[in-house]
């Protein structure tokens, strides 16, 4: 049994590391085709999890006799779907796109059900845990070397690999039990059922606020996400090695209670983040922050997933005293599966937007104590059921406010620039010279607006990072909507990528010629704070030729419709994953698609917090799609923006590059492509560097 039981978790090891890399490749390859709006990502998602309860359900029911074989023949099944998922992907409608994740969730949630079978419980427990520890590696190995270096096919080709490896340690390993029919057993305790419901629902609800929390704090980096993710699954990998010994209904009711308890801990020690964040940029520098991230993400976050995974591994070894190991394991994955995607579901919906980080991880909190209560008196310990009780309240009055000010200004973002890097200079920053006007947690990100008490700027960030303001913004964003329409031989019908502070679309509507125009804005909560801007932007969402698209731009452009005459394509910058699908090869083919035959597209590039090499590479993969191009810098070693048609004579601004200096900017080399998204992963790296001078430089040494 010994021998059987490390053979399971060396195969659900490979298994949990392919399952992670098909999660992140599917969700990547969707978001381009079904958007990233908070509703499409977040049903994309619970799909996969969904489909992952089903699986775990169905597998508890069938009658496995030879697991190995079972096993082996669900992961081929699964490295199957993902080798025919992007084919699949081309053909299928998008609106049933999201829905191509179900049948690989179902085969890879049946795995850990069929591999645990003939084991105890104990042995159960130690797969599960070896399926977790895999995901972390998965996790690591997407984020830091299969997707950076051989793209989104390359990584889904790797984790085949892993998952025929996985597939073949079933299929030929003599040492798995062969089983006959399944004996008498009852139902698990319904308490049980519940409670791993709750447990899953608590877990992912906190996983969603601390990647929310991870974006404000840390920055949304594809780098930095995925390291918060690796930091949760490792925990979560730990307390479930931890929870094999014990008694069994203690440890479930002890562990759920402490995962409420932690959390609120979390939220004790995440407004020091930023302090945190400071102290190790003065310690390490920038190449050492990614360190500090995870460190950081350990702190705040860790002891929760820890005692999710004791809890998890208390109710599979008590449930399985009274049923079998298999079943156990079926109904008790199924409960935890459904409980994470409403959690999912929920905080990032509802929750989040409602009640913001505060309120969130209380209720949170409340109902994991709630249930660890109950267990409590389950096993006979009601006598001591009040000591979580009191700690929750103890510790939920304790949770501070959430502290705007330290967020919306963007600390990791401005740490370079800062002459100490002490508490003082931290707190400073956040609150001297400005008053804050509003702070959203929006569906997708934190939205704020201030106005500085000095010369009245006033500016918007989305999680700290600035992204629109009426001081020197103000010439890029006037310019964005003027240029473009002021060389489109006839600007009728126009749209605009980003919705901002509106002074874009509002210098589109200066022209009397403009008899439409679309904007795209992905956040609600953007659509609420543009209104700071009306006394400067001009009232655009209020003009009756505005049509205000709350959706993903790529998402909708790729629907098709009338063509536009202009386009301007104005996001946030390439760093920000999500963000970066709109600087790629395929995302402005679809806007070319859209374009009438003389039309004019507009897309504005940052010189700052980007490499030379990234920034030639999105220039070289704009003039790939676009053939002539003419530069425009519209704020000197800041801003540039890049159109498709000669400039007018009476052009309110000359255009700094012509087709033929471009060109040498753009020089030779790879593209930026959905498959190759280099710029999501090479920018971050710079964005403590003054790289706006070297920017400049090749544009000068383009023009001579």
């Amino acid at each position: 049994m010994r021998g059987h039981a490390r053979t399971a978790a060396i195969a659900a090891t490979l298994s949990g590391a392919a399952a992670l890399g098909y999660e992140s490749t599917f969700l990547r390859r969707l978001s381009v085709v079904v958007g990233g709006s908070a509703v499409a990502s977040s049903l994309t998602l619970a799909a996969f999890m969904l489909g992952l309860g089903v699986g775990g359900a169905l597998a508890g029911r069938a009658r496995v006799d030879r697991p190995g074989r079972t096993y082996g023949l669900l992961e081929l099944g699964a490295c199957a779907w993902a080798l025919a998922f992007p084919y699949l992907l081309a053909v299928c409608p998008r609106e049933l796109a999201a829905l191509l994740v179900v049948p690989a969730a179902v085969l890879l949630g049946a795995t850990w059900p069929v591999l645990v079978r003939g084991l105890d419980a104990r042995g159960a427990v130690s797969v599960y845990g070896a399926n977790t520890t895999g995901a972390v590696l998965g996790v690591l190995l997407t984020t830091f070397v299969t997707l950076p270096s051989l793209g989104v096919r390359g990584a889904e080709l790797v984790c085949v690999g892993l998952g025929v490896t996985a597939a073949s340690i079933g299929l030929l390993d003599e040492g798995w039990p062969v089983l006959g029919p399944p004996g008498p057993s009852e139902r698990p305790s319904r308490l049980a059922v519940v409670v791993a419901a709750v447990t899953g629902f608590v877990s992912l609800g906190l996983e969603v606020v601390w990647m929310r929390l991870a974006s404000v704090a840390l920055g949304s980096t594809v780098q930095t996400l995925g390291l918060v993710l690796a930091v949760f699954l490792a925990a979560l990998a730990a307390g479930t090695w931890l929870g094999r010994r014990g008694p069994a209904l203690q440890v479930a009711a002890w562990g759920t209670c402490a995962l409420g308890l932690a959390a609120l801990v979390g939220a004790l020690v995440f407004p020091l983040v930023p302090y945190g964040v400071a102290v190790a940029y003065d310690r390490l520098g920038p190449e050492g922050l990614w360190v500090a991230h995870m460190a950081l993400a350990v702190l705040w976050m860790g002891g929760a997933p820890l005692a999710s995974g004791l809890a998890f591994a208390g109710l599979l070894r008590w449930t399985a005293e009274r049923t079998t190991v298999g079943e156990a394991a079926s109904w008790l994955y199924a409960a935890n599966t459904a409980g994470s995607t409403a959690g999912a579901l929920m905080a990032g919906l509802v929750l989040l937007p409602e009640l913001e980080p505060r309120g969130t991880v209380v209720l949170l909190a409340g109902l994991a104590v709630a249930a660890g209560t109950a267990l409590l008196v389950g096993a006979g310990e009601g006598r001591r059921a009040w000591v979580p009780a009191a700690a929750l309240v103890v510790l939920a009055v304790s949770v501070p406010r959430w502290d705007a000010r330290l967020y919306a200004v963007g600390v990791h973002l401005a740490i370079s620039d800062f002459a100490r890097r002490d508490v003082a200079s931290v707190r400073a920053y956040a609150e001297e010279g400005w008053d804050l006007v509003s702070y959203d947690h929006g569906l997708t990100g934190a939205v704020a607006v201030g106005r500085s008490r000095k010369d009245g700027n006033v500016w918007l960030s989305i999680n700290g990072k600035f992204d629109a303001s009426t001081g020197d913004d103000m010439p890029t964003q006037v310019l964005s909507g003027v240029l473009p329409v002021s060389t489109a031989r006839d600007p009728a019908r126009v749209a605009v990528v980003g919705l901002a502070s509106g002074v874009t679309a509002g210098a589109v509507l200066r022209s009397a010629r403009v008899r439409e125009l679309h904007v795209f804005e992905l956040e609600p909560a953007v659509v609420r704070a543009s209104h700071a801007f009306d006394h400067v932007n001009g009232r655009p969402l209020d003009d009756p030729r505005t049509t205000l698209v709350v959706d993903d731009a790529r998402a909708a452009l790729a629907r098709g419709g009338l063509p536009y005459d202009v386009i301007v394509s104005e996001p946030s910058n390439p760093w920000i994953t999500g963000v970066s699908s709109l600087f790629t090869q395929e995302y402005w083919e679809t806007a070319r698609s859209r374009l009438s035959d003389d039309g004019v597209f507009c897309q504005w590039v940052q010189l700052y917090g980007l490499g030379p090499n990234a920034f030639r590479g999105l220039v070289r993969t704009f003039v790939h799609v676009f053939g002539d191009v003419w530069l425009y810098e519209t704020i000197e070693g800041s801003d540039v923006l890049l159109l498709t048609a000669p400039p007018p004579p009476d052009a309110p601004l000359r255009p700094r590059l012509d087709p033929d200096g471009v060109r040498r900017l753009a020089g030779v080399g790879w593209l930026n492509t959905d498959d190759h998204p280099r710029i999501e992963w090479e920018a971050p790296r710079w964005l403590h560097y003054a790289t706006a001078a070297m920017n400049r430089e090749l544009i000068e040494e383009a023009a001579r």
